[in-house]
């Protein structure tokens, strides 16, 4: 082993960097490549309202990154980082895998693979990163940066292939491609095994597992015999653990109220308990913890908070913006259409392209003793991904602006349109028109036409969704639909006969001849349906449509092609990106590398899994706001996040210093 301060340069680093540069990168390309199609699968395809998709996408993402804390604790006691991201990476395949096979069931197994697998492989990978470097290794910040540039080549590559897949073949494909992936990145860690223990040894560490490396943990961390800082800074340290405490039982008090008082669900109350009761815990930890380790561990805790804020905004890339590059943005360059997941790509891209010269920035600034301490880093990335939203209100009030109509001579009483796309959809009774401001998508579409369908209707399709359940190819059940509704017409045009995999005959005439799941054979006022598989979302959402007046039907069809002419340009959503890219290079990698260097040695994986933990509570809610995209316009909604962002920057300003005293050595 070379003595010495090590060389700088991107290829000074270990070699094991680049076998877990490569695991990471097709990790993350199969997280991104599925995270790309799961809303729109769910609005497209499983025909969710964003109210539910969102409320799915937060349960999902939130304990993608919950679970983390668990397997970083069960790491750091008994199955030790290596067995620890192998477990984890099979879960993690076995769930894209199944997230190829199209009945809900499979669905929701699914991400319950992948929600406990990344708990195993995420905080892990990224604390075997730090393990190949000492202590003051001023290399470190940069290794991370190269290691965040593999996420983030993974990432860029996902959208592309899984989203040509889904856009050309059937999303399904797209999820089987996520799973590829996966496949990938395990075997790529088996084949550095050797090469990465031994950089870790030439560190001077170890990857023990279990109960040695329990034992070889369990003494305190030097920093504890070291004094505390004092003043404001030693005063933020012996305040917080108890403001911690007292904010985990504030929010969890606030959702039992709510829940005595009838406002809300039982199961809202399920993540603010279970964040509540790891803040506790955590706080707790903190109290146990002594001297300058204390401080140090301190700061992670109230950094914590930032990074709350920032994914909260910034990862509305993979929910509402990922809704607005589907059915706000202009997609057509000429005869192409591309692909709405390709948007995903943008910001991997970017980090990929603008991350070694930020890499070098920061180099370069602390050779010359002028880097900005990690809270100013945070801070400016906070404040960068609020402004990232600027475009995005510009671009939604440029899309609200165009007004699209189309002839209705009456409206069904039952339907209230204050209550359907934000109020954006409305009826004039003197022109007999039927408007919308910007896109009409066709969620607003469903949750119009579900408000007018008969509910003796929808008990025989309910019906029929119970019998299907037991149909197959060699045994075709059939069902008899009575008094139906006048115009009733199912599928609705060949195209949706095609999609369905219907045929229909009208009194013994074919009128479509597609092959099929089921046949429909309608005469007036009654249909007789042959159907030879489960009924799934695109079949009972069309079955719905075809129950409801066949005037309304018609005419929110038509204004819903119509209104694509109100899609905006791309332009809003790329610069959207570019700007939220560059609060994260100032973020992210930082936070990471920050963990590393501040956690105790006995709670190193712990404590990451703290980090990701702030994602956790972040998309939980991101994502409980995202419940309301359809129920506020999409500029009020995009203008939340700019002001969220300005405040949290505005505080975290005002910590800076304190914060940096608390780092002590650290910088």
């Amino acid at each position: 082993m070379t003595s010495g301060k090590p060389k700088a340069g991107v290829l000074s680093h270990p070699r094991g960097l680049y076998f877990l540069f490569f695991t990471e990168m097709w990790e993350r390309f199969s997280y991104y490549g599925m995270r790309a199609l799961l809303v729109p699968y769910m609005l497209s395809y499983l025909l969710f309202q964003p109210g539910s998709s969102s409320a799915t996408y937060k349960w999902y993402t939130s304990l993608v990154y919950l679970t983390p804390l668990l397997g970083g604790f069960l790491a750091d006691r008994f199955l030790g980082l290596r067995l620890s991201i192998i477990v984890g990476g099979v879960l993690m395949a076995v769930g894209h895998f199944l997230m190829a096979f199209e009945p809900l069931p499979f669905f929701y197994s699914a991400l319950a693979f992948l929600i406990v697998g990344n708990g195993f492989f995420k905080p892990n990978i990224s604390t075997m990163v730090g393990k190949l470097y000492r202590a003051d290794d001023g290399r470190r910040d940069g290794a991370f940066t190269i290691f965040y540039m593999g996420i983030n080549l993974g990432a860029f590559l996902a959208p592309l292939v899984c989203g040509w897949l889904a856009e050309n073949r059937s999303y399904h494909w797209g999820f089987g491609a996520a799973g590829v992936g996966m496949v990938m990145g395990i075997g790529v860690f088996l084949v550095g095994q050797k090469r990465i223990h031994a950089d870790v040894e030439a560190a001077g560490n170890k990857l023990a597992s279990g109960k040695a490396k329990q034992a070889e943990e369990h003494a305190p961390d030097p920093d504890e015999a070291k004094p505390a800082a004092t003043g404001i800074a030693g005063i933020v340290a012996r305040v917080f653990p108890v403001v911690m405490i007292a904010g985990a039982l504030a929010i969890a008090g606030f959702y039992v109220l709510l829940l005595v008082r009838g406002q809300t669900s039982a199961t809202s109350l399920i993540m603010p308990v279970a964040f509540g009761g790891i803040f506790v815990w955590m706080a707790l930890t903190l109290l146990g913890i002594k001297g300058a380790s204390r401080d140090k561990s301190t700061v992670i805790f109230v950094l914590f908070m930032a990074a709350v804020l920032f994914w909260m905004t910034f990862e509305q890339a993979g929910n509402t913006l990922n809704i607005w590059a589907v059915m706000h943005t202009q997609l057509r360059v000429g005869s192409f259409q591309v692909p709405a997941a390709w948007f995903q790509s943008v910001n991997a891209i970017l980090i990929f392209v603008l991350g070694l010269p930020f890499a070098a920035m920061w180099s370069g600034l602390a050779k010359r003793g002028k880097e900005p301490p990690t809270a100013l880093k945070m801070t400016l990335g906070l404040l960068l991904v609020a402004l990232s939203f600027v475009p995005m209100v510009m671009g939604a009030a440029a899309e609200n602006a165009t007004v699209t109509r189309v002839p209705l001579a009456k409206l069904p009483p039952s339907l209230d349109l204050s209550t359907v796309d934000a109020g954006r959809l409305s009826w004039d009774a003197e022109t007999g028109e039927l408007a919308v401001r910007g896109v009409l998508p066709l969620f607003a579409v469903n949750d119009a036409l579900s408000k007018t369908v008969d509910p003796r209707y929808l008990a025989q399709i309910e019906a029929l969704e119970r019998t299907a359940k037991d149909a197959t190819e060699k045994k075709p059940l059939t069902v008899r639909l009575t008094d139906l509704p006048a115009g009733w017409l199912f599928p609705l045009d060949e195209e949706d006969a095609r999609r369905l995999e219907a045929t229909r005959t009208v009194d013994g005439a074919s009128a479509l001849t597609t092959s099929s799941k089921l046949d429909v054979r309608a005469a007036e006022g009654t249909a007789e349906i042959t159907v030879r598989a489960a009924l799934d979302a695109p079949v009972r959402g069309s079955l719905l449509a075809a129950g409801s007046p066949a005037d309304l039907r018609d005419a929110l069809r038509a204004l819903e092609k119509k209104s694509n002419g109100a899609r905006v340009s791309p332009i809003w959503l790329l610069l959207s990106f570019f700007i939220a890219t560059l609060g994260e290079l100032c973020l992210s990698p930082v936070g990471l590398s920050m963990v590393t260097k501040l956690a105790p040695v006995r709670f190193g994986s712990l404590f990451m899994g703290v980090w990701m933990l702030a994602s956790s509570v972040a998309q939980y809610a991101g994502g409980t706001l995202g419940e309301s995209w359809g129920k506020i316009s999409p500029r009020d909604y995009f203008q939340l996040f700019v002001w969220i962002g300005i405040a949290g920057a505005a505080v975290l300003v005002l910590l800076v210093r304190p914060l940096r005293r608390l780092m002590h050595d650290v910088r």
